[in-house]
């Protein structure tokens, strides 16, 4: 959606959003501020709703509340954008409707009157009648091909706008499905690409592997650098990922730092072995700190995989890999665990 206020006004919004935020334990990240933003100008009614419950219940909002808020109310409300161009369409298309009635209705008085003009010329008229029916003609002729300029120009109008909706639609549709900051899908987007695979029985027949990947300690590494970085280490972790799978392989984040990776058409062992790359790969790796020549090392990330299971939703899929991922973290961290039935316990 489109803000629009000026200086003044958005210097007061932001006095009164930074009041609230230190009032509660969520970081000052991009989307707290989005979610407080969203909340004060009031143009968002399901956000507003669920905010003002949470508030009136004393509710202290939590990293992981904001996050929640700003998937459900905030990056989805762009998904509005879709309404509004509909409603647009429905309107040209009723413009072009009414043109078109009309355009009928001038063809067929434009009939009617050549018809009437034949019956008359039958009648072997005079030179003033002649040159009256003449006249009558040459006009009806003109205004005729008026009316036709109108629904031609009409037509053309209203294909460049088809055109120009189309592209708005295709843009709301990946803006809502893409996670602003990393510029992967959201959790949205890649329940969307799930259920594609789960449509596509060929490709099912073939087995398919999900990981979920949890960057360690990420709370502290925000604590101790700075939520700027913290961003920063989100943006290189999510472009590592998109670098270390290829095909129909589908990365997205789904939480604050936690990202999934479904593995189409991959068995346990070759999902194992990209696992486990990307783990090294991020062990080993370094981030410049800022403008500085200070680099940061020994950030790792913990993972849990899951093969999918013949008759499993969506739901079941992500909860076992969710477990396997919290093993991981419960044994320490920095490895990579399979799901297996006993973890279940």
């Amino acid at each position: 959606m489109e803000y629009s206020h000026d200086r003044k006004e958005s210097e007061e919004i932001l006095r009164m959003i930074i009041q609230r935020m230190a009032a509660h334990p969520a970081a000052f990240t991009p989307h707290t501020y989005a979610v407080w933003y969203e909340f004060l100008i009031g143009t968002n009614p399901a956000l507003s709703t669920e905010m003002d419950r949470l508030l009136e219940n004393n509710v202290q909002l939590s990293d992981v509340a904001i996050e929640q808020l700003y998937e459900n109310h905030v990056s989805e409300f762009k998904q509005d954008l879709n309404r509004i161009l509909r409603e647009d369409m429905k309107q040209m298309l009723n413009n072009l409707i009414n043109i078109t009635a009309e355009t009928k209705v001038h063809a067929e008085a434009f009939e009617n009157n050549l018809q009437s003009y034949g019956n008359q010329l039958l009648t072997k008229p005079g030179l003033a009648i002649l040159d009256e029916l003449i006249t009558k003609m040459t006009s009806d002729t003109k205004s005729m091909r008026g009316s036709m300029t109108n629904l031609h120009s009409e037509l053309v109008q209203s294909k460049e706008e088809v055109g120009n909706l189309q592209i708005a639609l295709e843009s709301a549709r990946k803006e809502a499905l893409i996670d602003p900051l990393t510029n992967i899908y959201n959790r949205r987007g890649y329940e969307m690409q799930v259920q594609m695979m789960f449509d596509n029985t060929d490709l099912m027949q073939k087995g398919a592997c999900m990981l979920f990947v949890d960057i360690d300690h990420f709370k502290k590494i925000n604590d101790t650098y700075g939520h700027v970085f913290g961003d920063k280490v989100l943006r290189i972790i999510a472009n590592t990922l998109k670098s270390m799978v290829k095909g129909q392989d589908c990365v997205a984040r789904i939480g604050g730092e936690e990202f999934a990776i479904l593995l189409p058409g991959t068995e346990l062992n070759g999902a194992r072995a990209v696992a486990e790359n990307i783990r090294a790969s991020i062990e080993n790796g370094k981030i410049r700190h800022g403008k500085s020549s200070e680099t940061i090392s020994r950030i790792t990330v913990s993972i849990g995989m899951a093969a999918y299971t013949n008759g499993s939703t969506l739901t079941e899929w992500m909860d076992i890999a969710d477990k396997a991922l919290y093993i991981s973290k419960k044994n320490g961290r920095n490895q990579v665990t399979v799901y297996a039935a006993e973890l279940a316990c």
